[in-house]
């Protein structure tokens, strides 16, 4: 309540109200004490000084006297003559009701102001407290006079005239002011009330509406207008207020106009884009960032910390120590990526780094797939062309002898000439396959008994390797919506793999899973799985695993081009899970009811 500028104002005004009455009361009370004083004085000086002429002039001392005495009940004064003519005190036979207290002559002779008047013979002027004569046997007490002291000299008189008069008409002349100036004080605080209320609502009126319309600028709206129309300072600062609130609300559109920039780029890159902090937290990132932490994680495992991998925090340490842009490859599931991170400065200090990550697993690919196709193509047809020159070169030159030898050179030719022909193939297939070249013929069929159809043609090879195969089918039996010859070869190429993956003992599920619409075939082995940095290839022509992990004959390296060709042609999506040492497992999704003119 206090702390209200009304409040405040109200007391502010009150309190120089209250001390200009007090100054100025006091002042008046000094004025009139000093003037009452000086009238008094004079008067009493004047009519002793007349009383004395009176006295000296005329030798009839009583008749003086009783003209001195009627004289001085005019003027409402008592008097004393000490001497040779006797102490005369006026007012000894005065009635009890009398206005004046009585003072013994004695006290009057006493004072050592009063005394100079006989001993200097000049009049002399006090104003005191002295005894005053109790009436009625009451205790005796002092009272405040102003007496004056008249010389009586001549050469038969000794005397002292002594006048002197109460303070009483000057103590009711300021009871009467002091109430007036109360009335005055009180009249003047209920004014001061009214104005400083109404001056204050004048000023707080504006201020109200300034701290209401500072409230809805903090809270972020900026439309609110101060309405005051005033052209003092008040009026000025209310113009400022709406000025500045104008220039804040464009600066926090503009600001906000370049974030939503700013978020719409960093969500349109094709590239991850992260800003950490000095001690390695994630700041900010866009969403192909969020989808390689994602990997990261699922990379490090359930059981790890949360944070950055190993390769990015020695990425940032560089940034942070040396405050310059670092330049590195990482790789995350098989993908490589290359980073650019430099550093974030705030106020010269370096409050963090910015990494901008490219996936350059494309372009790493196409270079190696430049540089591997000519040595693979011509790895594969160079083999069964040098075994057809030298199997030939032997019949022309008549190394076999006998007839069956000739014919097994025969065969050897024949078989190698098979090979380049399905090499050339497939090649030619996988190249209309990717043209488009390669019409599907999708129709109903029964996708279990097919399922069913490819574990009995793999059952006895995986008998005979020491390999449990098995179907897991989870779906639903109906119809589906599928290339039966071409699925087969699909499945074919995928269980062929995995059981020359997998060592004895192990185990291969072929699992079909149906949701929302899609069907998951699932090809799941306990082999040897794939390394990460070959895990991008698996699907690119002539890739093979490391012969030290494969069993049995290798292929050619153009089936899994052919499976995902196939796939995609149904309008489906293959991918590949695998950890080295763990196993690896191939997933396709398909729809159960391809759609019109997407087809391969």
């Amino acid at each position: 309540m206090l702390n209200q500028v009304v409040i405040k104002l109200w007391i502010t005004i009150i309190g120089v109200v209250a001390v200009v009455l007090t100054v100025l009361s006091l002042t008046l009370m000094s004025f009139l004490d000093g003037f009452y004083e000086r009238q008094r004085t004079e008067d009493l000086k004047q009519l002793a000084q007349n009383m004395a002429h009176v006295i000296l002039s005329y030798k009839d001392h009583e008749k003086t006297l009783n003209i001195a005495k009627e004289l001085v009940d005019v003027y409402d004064t008592r008097m004393v003559i000490t001497g040779s003519l006797g102490n005369y005190v006026q007012g000894q036979n005065a009635p009890q009701d009398a206005s004046i207290p009585e003072v013994k002559a004695e006290e009057f002779l006493k004072h050592p102001v009063l005394k100079q008047a006989q001993i200097n013979d000049r009049i002399a002027v006090t104003r005191d407290f002295f005894p005053v004569i109790s009436q009625g046997g009451a205790l005796p007490h002092y009272e405040e006079f102003v007496a004056v002291a008249v010389p009586l000299h001549s050469s038969t008189l000794k005397n002292e005239l002594i006048l002197y008069q109460t303070m009483e008409e000057l103590r009711e002349t300021t009871y009467k002011t002091t109430r007036l100036i109360f009335y005055a004080a009180a009249i003047g605080i209920v004014l001061s009330t009214f104005f400083a209320f109404f001056l204050s609502s004048r000023v707080t009126q504006p201020l109200r509406s300034m701290k209401k319309a500072a409230d809805l600028y903090a809270q972020g709206d900026f439309s609110a207008q101060i309405s005051i129309r005033t052209n003092d300072e008040i009026g000025d600062l209310a113009a400022t207020i709406n000025h500045m609130a104008k220039r804040l609300n464009d600066l926090i559109v503009a600001l906000s106009r370049e974030k939503e920039q700013l978020a719409s780029v960093l969500s349109s890159m094709v590239d991850g884009v992260m800003t950490f902090d000095n001690t390695g937290c994630t700041i900010v990132t866009n969403p192909p960032a969020d989808e390689l932490m994602k990997a990261w994680k699922y990379e490090q495992g359930e059981g790890e910390r949360e944070g950055l991998p190993p390769s990015m925090k020695s990425i940032l340490e560089q940034v942070l120590k040396h405050q310059k842009e670092v330049v590195a490859d990482v790789m995350v599931q098989g993908r490589i990526y290359a980073v650019v991170m430099a550093p974030l400065y705030d106020d010269k200090q370096v409050r963090g780094a910015v990494a901008v990550l490219r996936d350059m697993t494309q372009e790493r690919r196409l270079d190696k797939l430049r540089k591997d196709f000519l040595a693979n193509v011509s790895h594969e047809l160079r083999t069964p062309l040098v075994m057809l020159q030298g199997y030939s070169e032997a019949i022309v030159d008549d190394v076999a002898q006998s007839e069956e030898e000739k014919k097994e050179l025969a065969q050897i030719i024949y078989d190698e000439s098979l090979r380049m022909s399905r090499l050339v193939n497939e090649l030619l297939d996988l190249g209309r396959m990717e043209a488009g070249h390669i019409q599907l013929e999708i129709q109903s069929g029964n996708l279990l008994q097919l399922e069913d159809k490819i574990i009995r043609k793999f059952n006895g090879v995986a008998k005979e390797q020491g390999i449990h195969l098995q179907l897991d089918w989870q779906a639903e039996e109906g119809e589906f919506q599928f290339d039966s010859d071409r699925m087969e070869q699909v499945l074919t190429n995928l269980i062929d793999n995995a059981i020359r993956h997998t060592s004895e003992g192990g185990t291969i599920t072929l699992r079909t899973l149906f949701k929302g619409g899609t069907y998951t075939i699932e090809i799941e082995d306990t082999g040897s799985g794939i390394p990460a940095e070959d895990l991008p290839f698996v699907f690119e022509r002539f890739y093979k695993a490391d012969k030290a992990r494969t069993r049995g004959r290798a292929g050619t390296g153009l089936g899994l081009s052919i499976v995902k060709n196939i796939v995609e042609g149904h309008q489906g999506t293959i991918s590949v899970r695998s950890k080295l040492g763990e196993g690896t497992t191939f997933s396709i999704q398909l729809p159960v009811q391809p759609e019109e003119g997407k087809r391969g």
